[in-house]
Parts: structure tokens; C-alpha cells; sequence
């Protein structure tokens, strides 16, 4: 997606829409049908037109967030997530059908992955959780303060953890990601 967006996507751009359209689709979204990918478009665009601008900047970190910050982005949150995003033919109707959860959350770490953590259905289940916006800022808060007690313990800032574990490609939201991904296979 990279390549598409040169590393910073900008939603107001219909390429860069398409680009975190098709990354989604390839991480496991598949509800985003190729034959609604105007309306799948469209939806990103709306919703970037009223929440881009109040969302955390490319620079912030998911430790550094405030209340405020934790509030708009569960709202921004719940709001992609109940865009519809794709269509779905039920006895000859189509009907709407939303981003959801799982979209919705993979969609904000695309755009702002030193922020916010992807957040798959085995994990939201694991933790007996439902989705939505309050249910999101939980998991941030949950996932901030595990990576403040892990940097405290291990004596280095939090934005350092991904190399410090050896895990330079990620981002510490994607840490969070990661380990509750190997926790949630393992049954624990």
C-alpha cells in the first residue's frame, strides 16, 4: 500500500481509497466486495471528511493520548464502523452491510499504526467483548498501559519496544496485535 500512498495515506485521494481498500480486502476483510468498491470509496471518503481532521496526528502514539483523544477516536471508531461499506444480495434484496469491527479498526492502525492497534474478531471474542466505539477505546487503554508497564520494566521509552523485542518492522499498537494474536491461538 506503501507504494500507492508514498507511506502517508490521504483518504481525500481516490487512489489512496482504492489502495486501503485492497490492503483490507488482502488482511482478511472480505465482506468489502470488489463490486462495491464505489461504495466502499465513497463511505471512506464521507467518513474521512468528517473525522481525519480530529483524529490523532502521524506523530502521536498511542501512549501519549489524552481522555479527549480516547473519546473522539471511539467515536471516529464507531463511526466507520457502522458506515456501510459493501452491499449483499439476500433473496434478490441487496442490502447494506457495515464496515464493521474488525474493517473499521485494520483501517485506523493503516492510517495511524503508532496509534491505534488492528483488533481482529478472535480477539474481541477471546476477551467476551462486543464491538464498538467504547469496546475500542478499551482495548487502547488496556493496550497503553501494557506498553507503558512493559517499557517501565525494561527501562527504555515505549516507541523503542519493536526494537528492543526485536521486532523492528512493527509499531507497539502492532505489538499489542501480535501478542494477543499468539495468546488467543494459544487458548490463554
Amino acid at each position: 500500500m506503501s507504494e500507492r500512498t508514498g507511506g502517508r495515506i490521504d483518504l481525500t485521494a481516490e487512489e489512496h481509497r482504492i489502495a486501503l481498500i485492497l490492503w483490507l480486502r488482502a488482511w482478511g476483510c472480505r465482506h468489502l466486495r470488489r463490486a462495491d468498491t464505489e461504495l466502499t470509496s465513497e463511505a471512506l471518503r464521507a467518513w474521512w471528511a468528517e473525522w481525519g481532521s480530529r483524529l490523532p496526528g502521524d506523530q502521536d502514539t498511542l501512549t501519549g493520548l489524552g481522555g479527549e483523544q480516547l473519546r473522539v477516536a471511539g467515536l471516529a471508531y464507531g463511526a466507520l464502523r457502522a458506515s456501510p461499506g459493501a452491499r449483499r444480495s439476500v433473496k434478490g434484496t441487496d442490502l447494506d452491510v457495515a464496515f464493521g469491527d474488525t474493517a473499521a479498526a485494520k483501517a485506523l492502525y493503516a492510517l495511524r499504526p503508532r496509534v491505534f492497534p488492528p483488533w481482529d474478531e478472535t480477539i474481541r471474542l477471546a476477551f467476551g467483548r462486543p464491538g464498538g466505539g467504547a469496546a475500542y477505546v478499551r482495548l487502547l487503554r488496556l493496550s497503553a498501559a501494557a506498553l507503558d508497564g512493559l517499557a517501565a520494566r525494561l527501562g527504555v521509552p515505549a516507541g523503542d519496544l519493536p526494537e528492543v523485542l526485536g521486532r523492528p518492522g512493527s509499531t507497539p499498537p502492532r505489538l499489542i496485535d501480535e501478542v494477543l494474536l499468539i495468546r488467543v491461538a494459544r487458548g490463554s
